[in-house]
Protein backbone atom coordinates (compact mmCIF):
# COMPACT_ATOMS: atom_id res chain seq x y z
CA UNK A 1 0.00 0.00 0.00
CA UNK A 2 2.88 2.55 0.90
CA UNK A 3 4.15 1.49 -3.17
CA UNK A 4 0.62 2.67 -4.65
CA UNK A 5 0.41 5.97 -2.14
CA UNK A 6 4.25 6.58 -3.53
CA UNK A 7 3.62 6.49 -6.85
CA UNK A 8 0.39 8.03 -6.64
CA UNK A 9 2.17 10.84 -4.69
CA UNK A 10 4.57 11.21 -7.59
CA UNK A 11 1.88 11.05 -10.36
CA UNK A 12 0.62 13.86 -9.28
CA UNK A 13 3.52 16.06 -8.85
CA UNK A 14 4.51 15.45 -12.30
CA UNK A 15 0.84 16.33 -13.42
CA UNK A 16 1.29 19.84 -11.58
CA UNK A 17 4.22 20.63 -12.92
CA UNK A 18 3.36 19.88 -16.71
CA UNK A 19 0.16 22.22 -15.99
CA UNK A 20 2.70 24.96 -15.25
CA UNK A 21 5.40 24.57 -18.15
CA UNK A 22 6.13 27.43 -20.89
CA UNK A 23 4.47 26.62 -24.24
CA UNK A 24 7.20 28.46 -26.61
CA UNK A 25 7.40 28.40 -30.33
CA UNK A 26 10.31 29.98 -32.74
CA UNK A 27 10.09 31.97 -35.31
CA UNK A 28 12.42 32.31 -38.07
CA UNK A 29 13.48 34.97 -40.45
CA UNK A 30 14.91 34.26 -44.07
CA UNK A 31 15.90 35.71 -47.00
CA UNK A 32 19.15 35.60 -49.37
CA UNK A 33 20.79 39.31 -50.37
CA UNK A 34 21.66 38.09 -54.18
CA UNK A 35 23.94 40.23 -55.78
CA UNK A 36 23.60 40.34 -60.39
CA UNK A 37 24.65 37.65 -61.80
CA UNK A 38 26.57 38.30 -65.14
CA UNK A 39 28.48 36.07 -67.52
CA UNK A 40 30.93 37.51 -70.13
CA UNK A 41 30.38 35.82 -73.87
CA UNK A 42 32.91 35.60 -76.88
CA UNK A 43 31.63 35.63 -80.23
CA UNK A 44 32.58 32.53 -82.19
CA UNK A 45 33.61 30.06 -79.12
CA UNK A 46 36.16 32.77 -77.39
CA UNK A 47 38.92 31.57 -80.63
CA UNK A 48 40.57 33.72 -82.20
CA UNK A 49 42.32 32.34 -85.45
CA UNK A 50 44.84 33.35 -87.63
CA UNK A 51 44.37 30.30 -89.78
CA UNK A 52 47.19 28.79 -92.07
CA UNK A 53 50.54 32.08 -91.61
CA UNK A 54 52.69 31.08 -94.58
CA UNK A 55 57.03 30.73 -93.58
CA UNK A 56 57.33 33.01 -96.31
CA UNK A 57 55.38 35.81 -94.81
CA UNK A 58 57.36 35.84 -91.82
CA UNK A 59 59.81 38.99 -91.51
CA UNK A 60 63.36 37.33 -92.54
CA UNK A 61 65.49 39.30 -89.91
CA UNK A 62 62.71 40.75 -87.04
CA UNK A 63 59.12 39.97 -85.49
CA UNK A 64 56.41 39.41 -88.25
CA UNK A 65 53.29 41.67 -86.40
CA UNK A 66 49.92 40.34 -87.75
CA UNK A 67 46.45 42.08 -88.41
CA UNK A 68 44.57 42.86 -86.01
CA UNK A 69 41.42 40.69 -85.55
CA UNK A 70 38.19 41.62 -83.88
CA UNK A 71 35.59 39.79 -82.05
CA UNK A 72 32.39 41.05 -80.66
CA UNK A 73 32.22 40.86 -77.03
CA UNK A 74 29.79 41.76 -73.95
CA UNK A 75 29.02 41.28 -70.43
CA UNK A 76 25.26 40.32 -69.30
CA UNK A 77 23.36 40.80 -66.20
CA UNK A 78 20.43 39.60 -64.30
CA UNK A 79 20.46 42.84 -63.00
CA UNK A 80 22.09 46.21 -63.26
CA UNK A 81 25.62 46.44 -62.06
CA UNK A 82 28.89 47.79 -62.08
CA UNK A 83 31.55 45.58 -63.45
CA UNK A 84 35.31 45.44 -64.40
CA UNK A 85 36.95 42.91 -66.26
CA UNK A 86 40.35 41.04 -65.32
CA UNK A 87 42.52 38.68 -67.52
CA UNK A 88 44.72 36.00 -66.45
CA UNK A 89 47.19 34.80 -69.58
CA UNK A 90 47.16 30.71 -69.15
CA UNK A 91 50.57 30.25 -71.57
CA UNK A 92 52.47 33.20 -69.29
CA UNK A 93 55.78 31.41 -69.56
CA UNK A 94 55.77 30.83 -72.89
CA UNK A 95 55.47 34.83 -73.62
CA UNK A 96 58.71 36.27 -76.01
CA UNK A 97 59.50 39.17 -74.12
CA UNK A 98 60.34 42.48 -75.37
CA UNK A 99 57.73 42.48 -77.93
CA UNK A 100 55.35 45.10 -76.41
CA UNK A 101 57.51 48.04 -78.49
CA UNK A 102 55.82 46.93 -81.83
CA UNK A 103 52.33 47.39 -80.77
CA UNK A 104 53.40 50.85 -79.31
CA UNK A 105 53.77 50.37 -75.55
CA UNK A 106 56.31 49.37 -73.55
CA UNK A 107 54.22 47.18 -70.84
CA UNK A 108 55.49 44.01 -71.06
CA UNK A 109 52.34 42.73 -68.31
CA UNK A 110 50.17 43.86 -71.36
CA UNK A 111 51.32 41.34 -73.39
CA UNK A 112 50.35 37.18 -73.39
CA UNK A 113 52.16 33.93 -74.33
CA UNK A 114 51.50 32.69 -77.94
CA UNK A 115 52.72 28.94 -76.50
CA UNK A 116 55.85 26.82 -77.74
CA UNK A 117 56.50 24.82 -80.33
CA UNK A 118 59.58 22.64 -81.04
CA UNK A 119 60.99 24.01 -77.07
CA UNK A 120 61.05 27.31 -78.73
CA UNK A 121 58.82 30.59 -77.20
CA UNK A 122 56.78 31.38 -80.47
CA UNK A 123 55.37 34.96 -79.44
CA UNK A 124 53.22 36.89 -77.58
CA UNK A 125 49.83 38.77 -78.31
CA UNK A 126 47.52 41.82 -76.64
CA UNK A 127 44.17 42.01 -76.05
CA UNK A 128 42.01 45.14 -75.79
CA UNK A 129 38.99 46.59 -75.69
CA UNK A 130 38.20 48.48 -79.09
CA UNK A 131 37.83 52.09 -78.36
CA UNK A 132 34.85 53.59 -79.25
CA UNK A 133 32.74 50.22 -79.76
CA UNK A 134 31.42 49.82 -76.47
CA UNK A 135 28.10 50.29 -75.58
CA UNK A 136 26.36 50.15 -71.63
CA UNK A 137 22.67 48.84 -72.35
CA UNK A 138 22.22 50.50 -75.74
CA UNK A 139 24.09 54.29 -74.95
CA UNK A 140 27.75 55.14 -75.69
CA UNK A 141 30.26 54.44 -73.03
CA UNK A 142 34.35 54.99 -72.67
CA UNK A 143 36.19 52.55 -71.85
CA UNK A 144 38.23 53.09 -68.04
CA UNK A 145 40.78 50.80 -66.41
CA UNK A 146 42.19 51.46 -62.97
CA UNK A 147 45.73 49.72 -61.63
CA UNK A 148 44.77 49.47 -57.92
CA UNK A 149 42.19 47.28 -58.36
CA UNK A 150 39.25 50.04 -58.33
CA UNK A 151 40.31 52.68 -56.37
CA UNK A 152 41.00 55.08 -58.58
CA UNK A 153 39.69 54.70 -62.18
CA UNK A 154 41.14 56.46 -65.52
CA UNK A 155 40.34 57.10 -69.10
CA UNK A 156 41.91 54.54 -71.01
CA UNK A 157 43.57 55.48 -74.04
CA UNK A 158 44.24 52.35 -75.30
CA UNK A 159 42.42 49.69 -73.09
CA UNK A 160 45.01 47.00 -72.98
CA UNK A 161 44.15 43.72 -70.60
CA UNK A 162 47.50 43.89 -68.62
CA UNK A 163 48.18 41.81 -65.53
CA UNK A 164 48.34 44.93 -62.84
CA UNK A 165 45.18 46.57 -64.91
CA UNK A 166 41.49 46.04 -64.54
CA UNK A 167 39.38 47.42 -67.61
CA UNK A 168 35.23 48.50 -67.12
CA UNK A 169 33.51 51.17 -68.56
CA UNK A 170 32.33 54.75 -67.75
CA UNK A 171 29.10 57.52 -69.38
CA UNK A 172 31.54 59.46 -72.05
CA UNK A 173 33.29 61.51 -70.64
CA UNK A 174 33.38 60.64 -66.85
CA UNK A 175 35.88 57.97 -65.28
CA UNK A 176 33.48 56.35 -63.11
CA UNK A 177 32.27 52.59 -64.37
CA UNK A 178 28.73 52.83 -64.73
CA UNK A 179 25.81 50.26 -63.89
CA UNK A 180 24.01 48.00 -66.94
CA UNK A 181 22.87 45.01 -67.56
CA UNK A 182 24.57 44.42 -70.98
CA UNK A 183 27.70 45.90 -72.17
CA UNK A 184 28.58 44.60 -75.59
CA UNK A 185 31.43 46.16 -77.96
CA UNK A 186 34.71 44.86 -79.87
CA UNK A 187 37.43 42.71 -78.31
CA UNK A 188 40.90 43.40 -80.08
CA UNK A 189 43.51 40.72 -80.33
CA UNK A 190 47.49 41.64 -82.39
CA UNK A 191 49.61 38.42 -82.15
CA UNK A 192 53.38 38.82 -83.11
CA UNK A 193 55.76 36.03 -84.16
CA UNK A 194 59.27 36.04 -83.24
CA UNK A 195 62.00 36.31 -85.15
CA UNK A 196 62.46 33.47 -87.62
CA UNK A 197 65.76 32.34 -86.39
CA UNK A 198 64.43 32.02 -82.70
CA UNK A 199 61.99 29.56 -84.12
CA UNK A 200 62.30 25.75 -85.59
CA UNK A 201 60.18 25.80 -88.63
CA UNK A 202 60.80 22.75 -90.01
CA UNK A 203 57.46 21.23 -89.14
CA UNK A 204 54.30 23.12 -88.17
CA UNK A 205 54.33 25.71 -85.63
CA UNK A 206 51.19 25.98 -83.98
CA UNK A 207 49.51 29.01 -82.34
CA UNK A 208 48.20 28.29 -78.69
CA UNK A 209 47.76 31.45 -76.50
CA UNK A 210 45.15 31.01 -73.89
CA UNK A 211 43.51 33.13 -71.04
CA UNK A 212 40.69 33.95 -68.67
CA UNK A 213 38.32 37.06 -68.90
CA UNK A 214 37.06 37.09 -65.68
CA UNK A 215 34.33 39.55 -64.41
CA UNK A 216 34.72 41.42 -61.13
CA UNK A 217 31.95 42.53 -59.50
CA UNK A 218 32.76 46.33 -58.13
Amino acid sequence: MKNVIAFTALAASLISGAAVAASTTELKVTGVIKPPACAATIAGGGTVDYGTIAVASLNKTSVTKLDTKEVPFSVSCDASAKVALKFTDNRASSKVTGLSPSLGFTDETAMMGLGAASGKKIGAYSVALKQGSFTADGASVDTLFTLNQGATWSKGTRSVFASSAWLSWGTTGTTTPVAAKTVSGTLAVTAIIDKPNNLVLTSDVPLDGSGTIEVVYL
